[in-house]
């Protein structure tokens, strides 16, 4: 990598320069917490961005997609209503459905399973008030995921509660009320939320209830205790992919089939978690232990499936801090487990109904993760290292094949070192960075054990190398972030179906994946703001053959090379506030050869209100649309389809939303 080593002294040398002038800066105002210190982002050596209870809200909402695809690096993908995908950094190669290759924390609870898969759709937007998300390996104090960590979050409310109500196109319809209250050292929180739509396509309607009760007992300033609760009431109707000729002849239309069969998600899950915080001097820790259970019932095109899950858990993280003259030393140390047990029952699906039992299984899944992090602040330096020790196991019992013998397997994933090393130069509000991270990824349960019964025991786990340099930071009214990268993958796994259309996976051998992510924010008045992102990835599978065909230098299938966001918003605190946003998403291809891809589009949304205090309430009455452009589109195309090329998963056309928002 002697290029990156250029580009790191070249920017070195840059910093150094407009480091004469350092009284010009201001200091960036978002705060992370990813790397286990409470840091202005511009100071800490890794691509992390994060998302304020604001930002969220903008358009429209009723998801994070919007606000999401705002950063650079991102990608995210509704197949349908409630179906979740999140590309970062090209992650989509190997998730069809699901959040895959990322690690996803809720309020300090381990939120993806030991199996590597996260449900996403289990949280509504009113269950989330800032999202931080690291981009890149971050296995040294994270675990399995090559992609980044997404670490989303719960705060206060403003005032003692709001309520809210939206309606829109296609059937849309969203309520929901937060309420809290505090009695000496003690307080709660309670959030419920209600959404439902008909959905743009036939067979796509959505309805979702969620409950969060949240309550936190303070024994003393250096001692808390917080519960996490939350019910979540899920079901999604699945439309399926389209052809091409599908597509262009009515692309609101459900795949031939998935009405007839009921195709569907279906959920029932509960969480809860408890957080115990402490601080003891120069020590501080965090503990927190969680349950999970959840039943799922999935009939789709070919087969039905209904599941029990049992999960349990917990995390613990010590940090210790240890002033030395003008320096600083942190160190920390921590370990992770999960544990988890499904009984899974697959079916023929007769007519939307369980048919023949086709298999049995019970299984188990255990992760465990050990980490230990040092960072050395030294003036206008600052070094960090990290290390963890993580390992998988499978054991799947099937008490019951019609087409085999029952029986065990197991497939373990031996316990994989993953250190990381970055060091970072301050010059006064905005900084230089350079950093090394290695990371890992298991196959997932679903991968391993996939819908039409076989156990991929062959199936290895990704190895990921990354290299990347960066600056951030504010000058002025101009805030920015810059972050250039190589990731190196070994055993890239990707994904293709059956003549059925039942979704497999396989190594993809390895591939080489470069990028430019920058974001820029100028804000030029008190009621005025612009905003832009810009992505290149340059992703192409390096070494890859199969079934004859030789893959090697093609791009990889769901990754744009080009991603534009731009964003104007004008309004202050109270009165009349607008927002318009452009999303530029270049084509995208779709398989392994490189012969299909997905439109390139451009995604014009806008949002208008007003807000302010009327008598003691707080009010915010708004109104809005997406799509103003009417273009056509897929939000989650289908990679690498064996038989009948359905590729395309159409987003909805224009449409449009109001609301109102009443806090007190």
């Amino acid at each position: 990598m002697p290029s990156m080593y250029r580009i790191l002294v070249l920017l070195f040398l840059t910093g150094s320069l407009y480091g004469q002038t350092d009284t010009l800066y201001t200091l960036p105002s978002a705060t992370v917490t990813g790397f286990r210190d409470e840091a202005p982002g511009y100071r800490v050596g890794a691509s992390v961005s994060t998302l304020e209870a604001a930002e969220l809200e903008q358009i429209p909402t009723d998801d994070l997609l919007p606000a999401m695809n705002r950063l650079p690096g991102v990608r995210f993908e509704q197949r349908a209503p409630g179906s979740y995908r999140i590309s970062v950094r090209g992650s989509t190669l190997r998730s069809p459905f699901g959040v895959r290759n990322i690690k996803v924390y809720w309020n300090g609870i381990p939120f993806t399973e030991p199996g590597g898969d996260t449900q996403l759709n289990f949280l509504d937007v009113n269950n989330i008030d800032r999202v931080e998300l690291v981009r890149g390996p971050a296995a040294s104090l994270y675990g399995a995921g090559t992609a980044g960590t997404l670490l989303l979050q719960t705060d206060s409310l403003e005032g003692a509660g709001e309520a809210y109500l939206a309606g829109g196109s296609f059937g849309f319809l969203r309520a929901g009320a937060q309420v809290q209250g505090q009695s000496g050292n003690a307080g709660y929180q309670l959030r419920l939320a209600h959404q439902q739509t008909d959905g743009y396509r036939d067979h796509s309607a959505l309805d979702r209830q969620t409950a969060q009760l949240t309550t936190r007992w303070a024994g003393s300033p250096d001692r808390a205790l917080t519960l996490h609760a939350l019910y979540t009431r899920l079901n999604y109707e699945l439309p399926g992919g389209l052809n091409a000729e599908q597509y262009a002849d009515n692309r609101r239309q459900a795949r031939p089939g998935s009405a007839e069969t009921n195709a569907s998600i279906h959920y029932d899950n509960l969480l809860l978690g408890l957080t115990h915080d402490w601080r003891g001097g120069r020590w501080t820790n965090q503990t927190t232990v969680y349950g999970t259970g959840f039943y799922f019932d999935h009939p789709f095109n070919f087969d039905y499936k209904r599941e029990t899950n049992l999960g349990v858990g917990g995390r613990t993280a010590f940090d210790y801090t240890l002033p030395l003259g003008t320096s600083v030393v942190k160190w920390s140390l921590g370990a992770e487990a999960q544990l988890q047990y499904r009984m899974a029952n697959n079916f023929a699906n007769d007519g939307g109904a369980p048919g023949d039992l086709n298999f049995s299984d019970e299984i188990n899944s255990r992760q465990h993760l050990l980490f230990t992090q040092a960072t050395y602040d030294l003036g206008n330096w600052r070094l960090a290292a990290g290390l963890s020790l993580s390992d998988l196991s499978y054991r799947v019992d099937r008490t019951f094949d019609a087409e085999g013998e029952p029986g065990i397997t197991e497939s373990t994933i031996p316990v994989v070192v993953s250190p990381r090393f970055s060091v970072l130069r301050d010059f006064g509000g905005y900084s230089v960075y350079a950093s090394v991270s290695s990371g890992f990824s298991p196959p997932t349960l679903d991968e391993f054990r996939t819908n039409e019964g076989s156990l991929n025991t062959g199936l290895a786990a990704e190895r990921g190398l990354n290299y990347e340099v960066g600056t951030k930071g504010s000058r002025g009214r101009v805030s920015y972030e810059l972050a250039l990268f190589y990731l190196r993958l070994d055993n890239a796994i990707s994904t293709y179906s059956d003549a059925r259309g039942t979704t497999l996976f396989r190594n993809a051998g390895s591939t080489d994946q470069r990028g430019v992510e920058l974001a820029l924010d100028y804000r030029p008045l008190g009621w005025l703001s612009f905003y832009g992102s810009y992505t290149w990835h340059d992703f192409a599978y390096d070494n890859y053959e199969r079934g004859g065909e030789d893959y090697s230098g093609n791009r990889l299938p769901g990754t744009a090379p080009h991603l534009f966001n731009l964003e104007v918003t004008a309004g202050r605190a109270t009165g009349f506030y607008a927002t318009l946003t452009e999303n530029y998403t270049d084509r995208i291809p779709l398989n392994d050869g490189n012969t299909v891809y997905g439109e390139a589009y451009h995604l014009l949304r806008a949002r208008a209100g007003w807000r302010g205090p009327v008598g003691a309430l707080r009010l915010d009455v708004f109104l809005g649309g997406s799509n103003l452009l009417d273009q056509e589109m897929s939000f989650g195309n289908d990679m690498n389809p064996q038989f009948g090329g359905r590729y395309y998963q159409p987003a909805p056309g224009r449409n449009g939303f109001l609301g109102l928002r009443v806090g007190w």
